[in-house]
């Protein structure tokens, strides 16, 4: 028990060597909520998205020029300057004596010229109706401006759920690091111990070769982690929206290996109503109806009205004052009917059908691969949450293993291969625990996004 106890405590004080720095390093320690707040101000499709929603904001604004009047105004002022002018014409001449009027071909003299002009128009122009077109229009805007919006909810629940799974997974690797840090240190006491028991004469040179081999082989398992660890880093920090090779610490997080507290079905129905990919193409479909209808609409007539206030003279006055004089105003109706235009209007048509089929199609395929989502992801944490479990027993049982082989071998019961044997089987067991403590948080982080929860705060 002493010996037990003693391997214990050199444990714990080797995982305390190898842990703390991994999570204390110089500069900021960065949480979780605090990676994704970071992300959510950083990341560059979140910022599309939301530019994807000002622009169809604008369009809906914009869509509703076609029922509300335009009202234009125009004025001008100009001065004329007409120079002397000498033109031939003929006048009619009468003689004095006789009374009689003859024509005769003279110069006629204008002198110079120069006079004012002012002008001013208001106009009013009013579409009254055309069938629906104009409002069918709006409403295809409307719905486009809440598939931008629902795209906009689904880029944010893209950036948490983004954001756990590589925070998860950087944490994985900065286990698995530490767990093949733990055993190399092993793998060197028990070369040590093997090489002075081989002085002693107690053992062959033979196990010094086969632990020195076990050594190198852990050496090679910490450097491939090592790169995985910061591979690890750099996709994290891509999603934040930084450089890959920003320095960056994170906090650990305590691991929930508990199974899911809903069932199944219950998990697709939350994913069925908040999902905002699916009802990013419900609206898609709406906005290519309505400009279906729309586009339908250009085969009838539009009627319109317009009104224009003109005033114009030669004096300022007379213009810009006593507005009930010196004007002319013109009422009048339009009517636009399209004849023929090339076929444009019926490829209108076809192409905002194809529109819909094929949102429909999208919606179709992304709420069949949301619940093959929601079914893998549910069926992995339960899954993982059991693997854990049943690693912590193998990880007790190794260690055990462990260290009866080393005392064996101490003692010269035992040989090297079995230290050796059990070594692997500890090291395997460990890894594995690890391994399925955070594939569980990865599978349960998936889990959120294909449900459309990721946002939420953990229950």
């Amino acid at each position: 028990m002493l010996q037990k106890g003693i391997a214990t405590l050199s444990y714990l004080v080797l995982l305390a060597m190898f842990v703390r720095p991994a999570i204390s390093q110089n500069g900021e320690v960065y949480s979780l909520d605090k990676c994704i707040e970071l992300a959510l101000k950083n990341n560059s499709a979140l910022k599309t998205a939301s530019y994807e929603v000002n622009r169809s904001g604008a369009n809906v604004k914009g869509s509703y020029a076609n029922i509300l009047p335009t009202i234009g105004s125009s004025f001008n002022s100009s001065r004329t300057f007409r120079g002397e002018r000498v033109d031939t014409r003929d006048i009619q001449v009468e003689d004095p004596a006789t009374g009689q009027i003859s024509i005769v071909r003279r110069d006629i003299t204008q002198p110079t010229q120069q006079y004012n002009f002012y002008q001013m128009q208001v106009s009013y122009n009013q579409r009254l109706f055309d069938f629906g077109r104009s409002w069918n229009l709006i409403k295809q805007a409307k719905s486009s401006f809440d598939a931008s919006s629902q795209n906009l909810a689904s880029a944010r629940q893209n950036v948490f759920s983004n954001v756990k799974l590589r925070y998860f997974d950087l944490l994985k690797a900065m286990k698995l690091e530490q767990e093949f840090q733990l055993t190399m240190e092993r793998s060197k006491e028990q070369l040590r111990r093997t090489q002075s028991m081989y002085e002693i004469g107690s053992v062959a040179q033979i196990d010094v070769f086969r632990q020195e081999v076990t050594l190198g082989s852990d050496e090679v398992n910490l450097i491939n982690q090592s790169n995985a660890l910061e591979i690890a880093k750099a996709n994290l920090n891509i999603v934040m929206g930084r450089d890959p090779e920003t320095h960056l610490t994170i906090a650990d997080k305590e691991v929930n290996m508990s199974p899911p507290g809903f069932s199944l079905d219950e998990a697709l129905n939350i994913a069925r109503e908040n999902s905002p990919e699916l009802r990013r193409f419900e609206f898609d479909m709406k906005s290519a109806d309505y400009g279906r209808k729309a586009a339908k609409g250009r085969y009838w007539p539009s009627f319109g009205l317009g009104i224009t206030y003109t005033k114009n003279n030669q004096v300022f006055d007379r213009v810009y004052g006593d507005f009930d004089q010196n004007f002319q105003v013109s009422v009048g109706a339009q009517i636009d009917f399209n004849i023929f235009n090339g076929l444009s209007d019926a490829a209108e048509v076809s192409r905002q059908t194809a529109n819909y089929s094929i949102a429909k199609e999208n919606w179709v395929n992304t709420r069949r691969q949301k619940e093959l989502e929601v079914k893998q992801a549910y069926l992995n944490v339960k899954a993982f949450s059991e693997i854990a479990q049943i690693n912590e027993r193998n990880v007790r049982s190794a260690e055990e293993d462990f260290r009866l082989a080393q005392e064996r071998y101490r003692v010269g019961a035992g040989t090297s291969l079995e230290v050796t044997d059990a070594q692997v089987n500890l090291t395997r067991a460990r890894v594995q625990l690890v391994a399925a403590q955070y594939d569980a948080m990865i599978a349960r982080a998936q889990l959120e996004a294909a449900m459309g929860t990721s946002d939420r705060q953990p229950e």
